[in-house]
């Protein structure tokens, strides 16, 4: 009786686990979006995910109008098609996410300064000097 039982809870959250292991890759990354409003100022009502090859996509707006552009990173959001109050351009959401991660940022410590950019001053010279003489003489008499 507990192995059945066992047996069928193990089974159960494999089953539970399946879906979200076979579940489909997010979609391609667009720095893109549509406006929030068209020319006309007609608000916007939907709008789709860019196209995996192409990187176009599409907005509909309230007054019935739909503007297509182009989402990849290289063409800058710039309109395909569309009716005479489409916004020329998509907007940037890449620039704006990167400026509020940057405001976030925790500000950085100064570098510390490194050893190999001050000039030895003379004493410290003279003191090595003396050192490395000294090391060098005590292994002369080490050796005899």
């Amino acid at each position: 009786m507990r192995f059945a039982i066992a047996a069928w809870a193990t089974f159960l959250s494999v089953l539970s686990i399946l879906p979200i292991a076979n579940s489909q890759p997010s979609p391609q990354a667009s720095c893109f979006e549509c406006p929030s409003a068209d020319d006309g100022l007609n608000i916007l009502l939907s709008s789709t995910l860019p196209d995996p090859t192409t990187g176009e996509f599409s907005c509909a707006y309230a007054g019935g109008g739909t503007c297509a552009y182009l989402g990849l990173q290289g063409q800058g959001g710039d309109l395909v098609s569309g009716t005479e109050f489409c916004p020329s351009a998509a907007v940037d959401i890449c620039l704006a996410r990167r400026q509020r991660m940057k405001e976030r940022a925790l500000p950085r410590s100064p570098r510390p300064p490194s050893p190999a950019a001050f000039v030895p001053k003379p004493n410290v010279m003279k003191t090595r000097k003396i050192l490395r003489e000294s090391r060098v003489k005590s292994r002369e008499y080490s050796y005899h």
